[in-house]
């Protein structure tokens, strides 16, 4: 009898892991080509899987760009989606990213992207909200959390065991907070969380013992990263924008860019788009009035996340142009948000980005207080952006 249930059981296996091998070998031979125009688009897939990302880093025309909620703002005509459509410049971007992703989100996509991004030119881009004392809120990560990266990352032999460690660290600290918070036990018994915690720990009896559950694990995951992927490029959710052609004249577009900002910011003095005024700021403007006056951006686990995204870089020999991003002033004037404490932020991100011969800063905090550089409280609009197509055209024709 027991000899039976045993055979049966292992039958069972076997045929559950022919049809998953079978799975993924016809997912691969059916998967669709890669659509250039994907990289216009904000899907979720790009962030939390990697075959999407993998896919387009391998085309020698991609130029990937990794950032936050500013990547939304298509409405601005600068908007690298827009400005570089058509290959305008010889490259497609591929957006990376939405709210709540921060050095450490982009630090394990980047870390779990093998041999694809290796020499090859990226853009970063943080802000400055997310330097709060804090760092990333747990809620905030876990959104964004991928057990496939992890899980690619910390069998790269690119990567240091300083850096693993120290991502392993921050996941566990940030799930532990999360389930404290919440009453809940995410990651507690998956590969994951489990192989995490051993590289935390630098517990190598417990690296190996995990070994075969962390591959299995990877197995599955990138088979149902391959699955989503396809039917995401099968459903055709994206649009190549309008072409354009010709030589850029950087005088013209500038003053193109001023006209748009004040067509599309008429009802308020900061520069805001009239949308992002009427919805978020206006009503409450007196009651925002001060409202930052305590806030500092002086000490936070954001710059030490921000170290480890650069170790990353240099780690796969990638060549980084990071961006810079300024406050409003004239709205941080408003919300109390002082000069010092700002100057102090961009000093600290200054210095960091330094000490890396690999990442070219774009130091756009200067223009803090330049009208439509920004398009509200924080995001880049006509003027930031296109001081960013400009660094990101000399970027990629550089040497």
């Amino acid at each position: 009898m027991r000899r039976k249930v045993f055979v049966r059981a292992l039958l069972t296996l076997f045929l559950t892991a022919a049809l998953l091998f079978a799975v993924r070998f016809v997912t691969e031979k059916t998967v669709p080509a890669y659509p250039e125009a994907l990289g216009n688009t904000l899907d979720e897939e790009k962030i939390t899987g990697t075959y999407l990302v993998k896919t387009a880093a391998e085309r020698d025309d991609t130029l990937t760009i990794f950032g936050s909620s500013e990547l939304k703002t298509f409405e601005i005509p600068t908007h690298p989606a827009n400005f570089f459509a058509g290959k305008r410049c010889g490259f497609q971007v591929n957006l990376v990213g939405r709210g709540s992703c921060q050095s450490l989100v982009h630090a394990m996509a980047v870390g779990a992207s093998e041999e694809s991004l290796k020499g090859k030119k990226i853009v970063l881009i943080t802000a400055p909200q997310s330097y709060v004392e804090g760092g990333i809120a747990p809620d905030l990560f876990l959104a964004n959390f991928s057990e496939q990266q992890m899980l690619t990352l910390l069998s790269d032999e690119d990567l240091s065991g300083e850096t693993k460690q120290y991502l392993s660290s921050r996941v566990q600290d940030l799930i532990a907070q999360y389930n404290a918070e919440n009453g809940t036990s995410l990651q507690t018994h998956t590969a994951a969380g489990l192989l995490s915690r051993a590289y935390a720990a630098d517990d190598a009896a417990a690296k190996a013992l995990l070994a075969p559950y962390a591959w299995l694990s990877k197995w599955l995951l990138d088979t149902k990263d391959l699955a989503v992927s396809a039917r995401l490029i099968r459903a055709g959710n994206y649009t190549d924008g309008e072409a354009k052609t010709g030589p850029i004249d950087w005088e013209a577009e500038e003053a193109a860019a001023i006209e748009t900002g004040k067509a599309q910011s008429t009802n308020n003095d900061f520069s805001m788009l009239d949308s992002y005024y009427q919805t978020y700021v206006g009503h409450r403007l007196s009651q925002m009035e001060g409202r930052d006056a305590d806030v500092s951006y002086d000490v936070s686990p954001e710059y030490d996340d921000l170290r480890c995204l650069f170790d990353i870089c240099k780690a796969k020999d990638i060549e980084a142009l990071f961006v810079h991003v300024p406050v409003n002033g004239k709205w941080s004037d408003h919300t109390g948000l002082t000069p010092k404490r700002r100057q102090t932020y961009y000093e600290n991100v200054r210095d960091l980005a330094a000490q890396y011969d690999n990442v070219t800063l774009l130091d756009l905090t200067a223009e803090e207080n330049t009208p439509y550089f920004l398009c509200d409280t924080m995001h880049l609009g006509w003027l930031g952006w296109l001081a960013v197509d400009r660094a990101m055209e000399a970027f990629w024709n550089e040497g």
